[in-house]
């Protein structure tokens, strides 16, 4: 059995500095609000109901190791709805979508929920239970790694910035890259682009203040000039990268609601997208950040397509570095000039900001709505991961 896969709506919070607007919410508690907030838009508890919900996040929560399950039961979905919780650090909820769309194409389901959440404000460490009594050690935070080996085990700004040396990228190109970011978010977000798929969230931070409603990405800097992005200092000492032209750490969630197209037609659905095909690799973990380049010509290959039959590229901006270095070797492994109208048309995460586990359902959002406007075909979202993976999937506009 091969069953056509579409994405029928989504929703998500608006995306948080840290320590901003939604600092008091966990990521699980986010990541409840805008499933509910998606099941509440598309009535689909009431029309008929969802049979998984597939749930990813970097970091995972503070108070629950079973984040799926926990988050979805606070979200109000029944006891029978399944659970999955799944970790790619900023892919996480790209590889949600991808094995929900696997599972419902198989015929093992009929109807998900997909996505993921982060909340830097929340952010935790872990701290073991096994130290050896008598040794007069206090208990320390266990490290935090990406890769077995110190070699492999670096900086995400080291990263950045060898791969800038690597495929050639400049200072200048960063700020450019940045600035075009942010000021492509503010356009988008002054033409009301977003108001539909954001959840409102009531914020109460003490017990006498009044309750504000969160309804806006906190993140975009309008007033960001090429002139400022200039005179931010390098983070490592004649590296390219900035403050400014990289992505913030955040705090939001983003989910998308998935079915088979018998299933949507069953139930009075008209889908956004069909997913056509996804796709994962594994790169040097000293270069993560060109995993998208090689997971999107899997993609591609995949599909018979060319680099520029896609009308809309959607890549989490980890770094302007990265970004700008996958665009440089996907036109290298291509033979093609990739065709920067279409490459994060609205502003990515360097404006937007980066709850990890939420980017991938977000640009999944930002992907099907910018195809329904333009009229376009193929849409491509992906996202490169710490600790050397990449992973895409590419959908087709039914709008």
């Amino acid at each position: 059995m091969s069953r056509e896969v579409v994405i029928v709506d989504g929703a998500r919070t608006a995306f948080g500095r840290m320590g901003g607007a939604l600092r008091i919410y966990t990521p699980v508690q986010l990541a409840a609000m805008a499933m509910k907030g998606l099941c509440d838009k598309t009535d689909i508890l009431n029309k008929g109901k969802v049979d998984a919900v597939f749930v990813g996040s970097a970091s995972g929560d503070l108070n629950t190791h079973n984040f799926a399950r926990y988050a979805s039961l606070l979200a109000g979905l029944p006891y029978e709805t399944s659970a999955t919780f799944m970790e790619m650090q900023c892919g996480s909820s790209i590889a949600c979508i991808n094995n929900a769309a696997l599972q419902i194409q198989a015929g093992f389901i009929d109807t998900a929920i997909c996505g993921g959440a982060e909340a830097h404000s929340q952010d935790y460490y872990k701290f073991p239970a096994s130290v050896e009594p008598y040794k007069d050690k206090p208990p320390t935070a266990a490290p935090r790694r990406l890769a077995p080996n110190d070699e492999d085990n670096i900086s995400m700004i080291e990263i950045s910035d060898g791969m800038a040396v690597k495929w050639g990228i400049t200072r200048e190109q960063c700020d450019e890259f940045a600035f075009r970011s942010q000021k492509r978010a503010v356009a988008a977000i002054e033409k009301g682009y977003f108001k539909d798929e954001i959840v409102p969230v009531e914020v109460k931070y003490t017990r006498k203040s009044e309750p504000v409603i969160v309804d806006t990405d906190e993140h975009p800097r309008a007033n960001t000039t090429i002139e400022g992005l200039a005179k931010l200092r390098s983070v490592n000492g004649g590296g390219v990268t900035t403050a400014g032209n990289a992505s913030g750490m955040n705090d939001g969630a983003a989910f998308v609601l998935m079915m088979s197209k018998e299933k949507a037609e069953e139930l009075g659905y008209k889908p956004m997208a069909k997913w056509i095909t996804g796709a994962d690799v594994g790169v040097d973990p000293k270069i993560m950040g060109i995993g998208p380049a090689y997971s999107n010509t899997k993609c591609l290959e995949r599909a018979g397509l060319k680099m520029n039959e896609i009308d809309v590229y959607e890549c989490n901006e980890a770094f302007a570095a990265q970004n700008l270095s996958v665009i440089k070797q996907m036109e290298l492994m291509h033979g093609e000039v990739m065709n920067m109208e279409n490459w994060n048309p609205n502003g990515g995460a360097i404006a937007f900001g980066h709850p990890n586990g939420a980017s991938g359902a977000r640009i999944c959002l930002f992907t099907m709505k910018e195809l329904a406007r333009r009229g376009g075909k193929y849409g491509m979202f992906s996202s490169c991961c710490g600790g050397g993976l990449g992973v895409s999937a590419l959908i087709e506009n039914l709008l």
